[in-house]
């Protein structure tokens, strides 16, 4: 029995690209600067829902319907990327499964999807991704 799939995340081909161009001074420096917030690439076909993985060649998140400012840090080869939607932002529960993650030109760099989460009007809600990159 494989273990279970509680959340399917990638860097994606947005992101090689616009940092090969930024490489050879063709592009500017890649900055996640926003994240959007959406409803799908899940499975629900059997008992349990299933996240399924982002397709690398994304370039925009299914479902979306909350996009906000990023804050983050970033320490070595790491980068904590919090996600905030305030109280208020939504007018009724909505079900949340996906994270894309923007650069500052509107290219998706990034993406998470997940188990479902409700985001209700009158809740704050947080997410955190952790983006660690290889140090061989």
């Amino acid at each position: 029995m494989s273990d279970p799939v509680w959340k399917q995340a990638k860097v994606l081909q947005g992101l090689y690209r616009r940092m090969a161009a930024s490489l050879v001074n063709a592009g500017p420096c890649v900055r996640i600067t926003t994240f959007r917030l959406g409803h799908g690439w899940l499975n629900e076909g059997g008992a349990v829902p299933v996240p399924e993985q982002p397709p690398f060649t994304a370039t925009a998140i299914p479902g979306e319907f909350f996009s906000g400012a990023v804050e983050g840090t970033a320490e070595d080869e790491s980068a904590l990327i919090k996600c905030v939607v305030p109280a208020g932002a939504v007018d009724a529960p909505t079900r949340a499964t996906v994270i894309g993650l923007y650069d500052q030109a509107g290219t998706l760099v990034a993406a998470v999807s997940f188990l479902p989460e409700w985001i209700t009007p009158d809740k704050r809600y947080e997410h955190y991704l952790h983006l660690n990159f290889p140090t061989e």
